[in-house]
């Protein structure tokens, strides 16, 4: 077979499948009923929420169940899953999961409801797992509803939200979970909030200030396939249709009292009503300025969740995941949903047939003490960013962040100050990114 036929069959059989993922929350229903979900769109709607009560009970939001929204969703083509916990809803998980005989009676409840209401399969957003017991506790349960739905109906969903960072994520067994789940929901929002030590943005693409600790969505994506072996195909990026309001002077000051959320259809009115717009450059995220300077709103609009969506294409994950529908509802229509829509499903296909092979690295002595060179053939002028980061995904070292000329580079680490153990060089494009794993030995 010829090199290149051989190259298009591995790329395809890799590409990633193009999932826009939307919770629908039972209290929406009035504000967006479910024949008004823009289904073209949408491809798995999530029914948010139900959850597992301690004796392997079900329980749910009124008016979940016997609705009728599945009969709808499927006319369209999309998938209707249930979603099953929430914030708050976490109790059941830790009782059901640690007990053979309650597991068994939660799947059958489970299965039943599925069955029932015409269900394509469950969503587990258990928030969160925090020891060892639960991490192996979670692999049970999953293992076992996956058999389960094997043998009733083959064709079932298992998906899960899940923490982007180390705090919450060490205890997901990923290696483990891989197997069974067949896309995760990650939850790229809540870089900044109550806990935070400044005013920021709720899901910035890149960190702002610029090696924020915080993080943002390119260091999360970074930790979930890198630092904990997820699948690019199988991770959806979160995009939040909401934002946050600050009592804060501007971007990234401190700030007092507590912070509020507030959903996307009550703020572009704000704009000019006593309020000015700004966009940050670094976070490619919007943010709202009170005009006496007391308060600020971050949050997602039109142009960052363009940015977002073409991150998602370039780095080939499996799609977008919203939270939530409904919520970006003006009189304009869905508008973060139609930015949705025209930047990732417009460009998905003239996007996963490109085969950029722009630039190739080499990384060498690996292992190393304590300079690692790195060695770059650029085959066109471009920009190229070039970061060293740790294994849990945080920046180290920003070796190139500009534009560069056609032609071969020798780059070099020196590690003497930092710890042994191992890192990644990341180098990303327009296109492409490459990560190489390294290893600091002392």
């Amino acid at each position: 077979m010829p090199r290149i036929i051989i190259l298009l069959v591995l790329f395809f059989s890799q590409a990633s499948p193009r999932n826009i993922i939307g919770y629908y929350p039972q209290w929406v229903i009035d504000t967006l009923p479910v024949n008004e979900i823009e289904l073209n769109v949408v491809t798995h709607v999530i029914h948010s929420f139900a959850w597992p009560n301690e004796d392997g009970s079900i329980s749910s939001y009124d008016g979940m169940f016997g609705s009728g929204y599945s009969d709808i969703v499927h006319s369209q083509g999309s998938k209707f899953m249930l979603s099953l916990g929430g914030w708050g809803n976490h109790a059941g998980f830790e009782v059901i999961s640690a007990n053979d005989e309650l597991r068994e009676l939660f799947i059958y409840n489970l299965t039943s409801v599925l069955l029932t209401n015409g269900y394509d399969g469950v969503d587990l957003d258990w928030e969160f797992p925090d020891s060892e017991y639960d991490r192996e506790n979670l692999n049970l349960l999953v293992s076992e509803i996956d058999s389960i739905f094997n043998m009733i109906n083959p064709e079932w969903l298992i998906s899960m939200a899940i923490p982007v960072t180390h705090w919450w994520g060490q205890w997901h067994d990923f290696e483990y979970l891989n197997n069974h789940i067949d896309f995760y929901n990650a939850m790229t929002y809540g870089t900044h909030g109550n806990w935070s030590s400044h005013a920021g943005h709720l899901s910035p693409l890149y960190p702002s200030p610029p090696g924020d600790p915080d993080g943002s969505c390119h260091s999360n994506m970074f930790y979930l396939h890198n630092t904990r072996g997820i699948p690019k195909n199988k991770i959806n990026m979160g995009i939040p249709f909401w934002g946050i309001n600050w009592q804060a002077s501007n971007i990234n000051e401190n700030f007092t009292g507590i912070t509020s959320d507030i959903m996307y259809y009550d703020i572009p009115e704000l704009i000019g009503n006593g309020w000015s717009y700004f966009w940050d450059n670094d976070a490619l995220c919007p943010y709202l300025l009170k005009n006496d300077e007391t308060q600020i709103i971050t949050y997602e609009n039109s142009e960052s969740i363009k940015f977002k969506c073409e991150y998602v294409l370039q780095e080939q994950l499996g799609g977008v995941m919203i939270w939530a529908l409904a919520y970006d509802k003006t009189g304009n229509g869905q508008e973060l949903l139609s930015s949705i829509n025209q930047n990732y499903l417009s460009n998905y296909d003239k996007n996963i047939l490109s085969l950029p092979e722009s630039f190739s690295v080499k990384t060498y002595p690996n292992p190393f003490n304590p300079h690692c060179k790195i060695d770059i053939n650029i085959k066109e002028n471009k920009f190229l960013q070039i970061i060293i980061y740790d294994i849990k995904g945080s920046q180290i070292k920003v070796l190139n962040n500009k534009f560069l000329q056609k032609g071969s580079y020798k780059f070099e680490w020196n590690a003497s100050i930092n710890p042994a153990g191992i890192y990644f060089v990341s180098l990303k494009d327009r296109n492409k990114t490459i990560v190489e794993k390294i290893t600091l030995v002392k």
